[in-house]
């Protein structure tokens, strides 16, 4: 047995359309899988979040955070304004944890973390 692969992160959505042009377009994620009822995007290398159509009813889980690590935090949050994304807590230091921040939440209400390290993690 040589470990893990790969990493994705399913979540379930009420209108796929709708989260592909959040995750792709917005995003900017390239889709790599289009299964049918869910689609699979490529956050970085081995690294994935797949969309899946719910087949019932549901509420998003908060506690579920998809964390998203990039360097620039102001022009994430740049760039969704331009998207009419909103932005739920603005870029924010949090020294303790030595991180800049900001939150935002998909289409289906899953909280979505923009997150940069002030060093790196490997």
């Amino acid at each position: 047995m040589s470990g893990f692969d790969q990493l994705v992160t399913f979540i379930r959505v009420a209108d796929l359309d709708r989260s592909s042009a959040f995750y792709g377009d917005v995003l900017g994620l390239q889709m790599v899988r289009d299964q049918g009822p869910c689609r699979i995007y490529q956050v970085s290398g081995e690294a994935f979040v797949g969309v899946c159509l719910a087949t019932e009813p549901f509420e998003p889980d908060d506690r579920v955070i998809i964390t998203l690590v990039a360097d620039d935090i102001e022009g994430w949050a740049g760039r969704l304004n331009e998207a009419g994304v909103t932005i739920e807590k603005p870029p924010t230091e949090y020294p303790e944890f030595q991180i800049t921040h900001l939150f935002t939440r998909d289409p289906d209400g899953y909280l979505v973390e923009i997150q940069r390290f002030w060093e790196s993690l490997g």
